[in-house]
């Protein structure tokens, strides 16, 4: 909704279409796409990841053919499929030398509870800090569900927080700091957050994640350990609404002001 807003104010054309609205029509060699095709549309911010669901999926693979139709669309299909699950990201990011925590990813519970505590339990599909639990001894091992896959996470964090980056097109948009009393930050989580300024070693490290996970727009957290940055996930489509009211940075705005840069494209 905040992107239709400043659309309305930019002037320019924008509708909100549900994934659930569309339709992908082959007849006799041709494709042809509802909605977007019947609309005159040629750029689309897509957001189709939520919970994992045969919609979910379909709407990946729209994006997918969008592009492959010459839409411009944010995020692209890689980056999605890049910051699907946390075993794809960590592991990009990790091939490229950019600093996590030392991580263990890993279906086993056998694996998990050969891990000396203390360590952070996440889901390996997961955001929004769901289902992240800090292990500060054996005992404290949550009952893990069967067909389960998590990773086991060293921590990576002095105090009780850590930063949310906010990537477009290769620059820094904006960032907070998000602080709480419960192992995860996130906002969503009951976390609190407030305007931070990047410096350009941290603002080069989050635009290094975005970029090596081929996402155009993206949320990085990172946290500070002894000094030294870690990234702890990248979302592809994070909430940016807190982000606006605590920086008053307009994002959305920013975020049309892209799209339509990219003419013909």
């Amino acid at each position: 909704m905040r992107l239709m807003e400043e659309a309305v104010k930019l002037g320019v054309d924008c509708q909100l279409v549900s994934f659930s609205e569309t339709a992908l029509l082959l007849k006799k060699g041709v494709v042809r796409l509802k909605v977007f095709h019947d609309k005159g549309v040629r750029k689309v911010f897509s957001r189709p990841k939520t919970l994992l669901s045969p919609v979910m999926l379909y709407a990946l693979s729209l994006t997918r053919i969008l592009e492959e139709e010459g839409f411009y669309v944010v995020n692209p299909f890689k980056g999605f499929m890049n910051t699907l699950d946390k075993m794809i990201t960590y592991r990009n990011l990790c091939l490229r030398k950019l600093p996590i925590p030392d991580s263990l990813l890993t279906p086993s519970q056998r694996s998990i509870r050969e891990t000396p505590p203390p360590f952070f339990l996440k889901p390996i599909y997961g955001s929004r800090g769901r289902g992240v639990r800090l292990v500060e001894s054996l005992n404290t091992i949550p009952i893990l569900k069967p067909n389960g896959a998590w990773v086991v996470q060293a921590p990576a964090r002095d105090l009780n927080w850590d930063i949310r980056v906010l990537v477009l097109g290769g620059r820094v948009l904006a960032a907070i700091k998000r602080v709480s009393n419960k192992p995860v930050t996130n906002i969503s989580q009951g976390g609190s957050g407030e305007a931070f300024k990047v410096d350009g070693e941290v603002a080069e490290l989050a635009v290094k994640a975005s970029d090596s996970l081929s996402c155009v727009f993206a949320g990085v957290d990172i946290s500070f350990k002894n000094g030294e940055a870690f990234i702890l996930d990248v979302n592809p489509q994070p909430d940016f609404m807190g982000v606006e009211k605590a920086t008053g940075v307009n994002v959305a705005r920013e975020i049309i002001r892209h799209m339509l840069s990219k003419v013909g494209e």
